[in-house]
This record gives structure tokens, C-alpha cells and sequence, in this order.
């Protein structure tokens, strides 16, 4: 089984903000099999995490759709119990975040990397104990910069950049499919030079 994993902060006030971009995915694809989201809740006993989850299946691949419910900085929590819990191995691993650094319309694929200032990344490498695992990186920026960082990436994408934001989702979802079966080396040479526009 494979884990598609999406970072954000749950509440409807925090849904449409840059932020959501991981979680905005997820939905997506918890909904391309026709059905509704409906995901199941899971508190962890032995930690303090709580998830979304559902499993599903896209293209002959098992896979655990996730959305780790402790806030963005928290995401390493409910990312390493979901992995304990579902006996799932960090190679089958893609975290799926958005990305201030990419302008809106870039989407990236790697593994091994830094977090590059995402807290959420930083705080699944703190829990895993390294950074042995694939991202999907989902363009929001332009970055601000400085003190306005935070405050831009819990905003809301402009009207006037919707439907390119709403375009990007979408070549997320494909993306996420794609690595499903060819893993980051193959999706990343596809995906990362690609200029999505409106």
C-alpha cells in the first residue's frame, strides 16, 4: 500500500488559504473513485495525533489517502502514527504540501531534500528521524518574504488567480497518480519543468 499524505490545518476558516494546498489534493483524489470523501476519523492511543484517512483504489494501486488533523506544524504526529499503524514503509511515502518558494503554476517532486522552511515538512523529518521520503511541493508564492510569510500563506488565493491555482490541484492529482506507479525520478522529470498557466 502507498500513502498519499496532505499537510494543512483543519476548520472551514483555514480550507480555501494557501496553507490547505496538501489537503485540497487529498480531497481531489478522495473523490475521483465517484464517491464522497468519506473519510474515516482515527485518534491514535499511543500518541497525541489524529488523522483522516481513506483508503482507496487508484490505478490497481492500494493506497491510504491521509490528512494528519493536529495543525500544519504538527504534521509529523499524525504522518509517523499513521505509518506505525498501517505498517506502511517510508519509501511508499508522498507528502503532498504547499510550497511559498514556487510561484503559483510550478509544481516540484523529490525526495531526500531539506524542508526549506515549511514547518510542516520540518516537523515530519523531526518525527521520522530523517528525510528518506517524496514530496509533491505545490506552488503558492510568490513569497513575501520575512514577517508577512505567515499571514500570505493563511490567506486565500486571489479571484483573479483561481483558476490557475484550481489548475494546479489538478496537475497535483495527476502527479500524485503518476508517482504512484513510477515513483519521484520518473514523475519529477515530467512534472517539474512543466509551466501551468491559466
Amino acid at each position: 500500500m502507498k500513502i498519499l499524505a496532505g499537510l494543512g490545518n483543519p476548520g472551514d476558516q483555514y480550507y480555501e488559504t494557501r496553507h490547505n494546498a496538501g489537503f485540497r489534493v487529498i480531497d481531489l483524489l478522495a473523490t475521483m473513485d465517484g464517491t464522497t470523501e468519506n473519510y474515516q476519523t482515527k485518534k491514535f492511543a499511543f500518541s497525541a495525533a489524529v488523522c483522516q484517512f481513506k483508503k482507496i483504489k487508484i490505478q490497481q494501486h492500494d493506497v491510504l489517502l491521509l490528512k494528519p488533523l493536529n495543525y500544519m506544524n504538527l504534521s509529523g504526529v499524525g504522518v509517523k502514527a499513521a505509518l506505525n499503524w498501517f505498517k506502511l514503509k517510508q519509501e511508499d511515502l508522498l507528502v503532498i504540501h504547499d510550497e511559498v518558494s514556487l510561484p503559483l503554476g510550478k509544481i516540484r517532486i523529490q525526495e531526500k531534500a531539506g524542508a526549506g522552511g515549511q514547518h510542516g515538512v520540518e516537523n515530519i523529518i523531526e518525527h521520522l528521524g530523517n528525510n528518506q521520503f517524496a514530496r509533491l511541493r505545490v506552488g503558492v508564492g510568490p513569497d513575501p518574504g520575512g514577517d508577512k510569510r505567515a499571514d500570505f500563506v493563511l490567506s486565500k488565493v486571489s479571484e483573479k488567480d483561481q483558476i490557475q491555482y484550481q489548475k494546479v490541484l489538478l496537475t497535483s492529482v495527476e502527479a500524485a497518480k503518476y508517482w504512484l506507479g513510477n515513483g519521484t525520478l520518473k514523475s519529477a522529470n515530467i512534472y517539474n519543468g512543466l509551466e501551468i498557466i491559466s
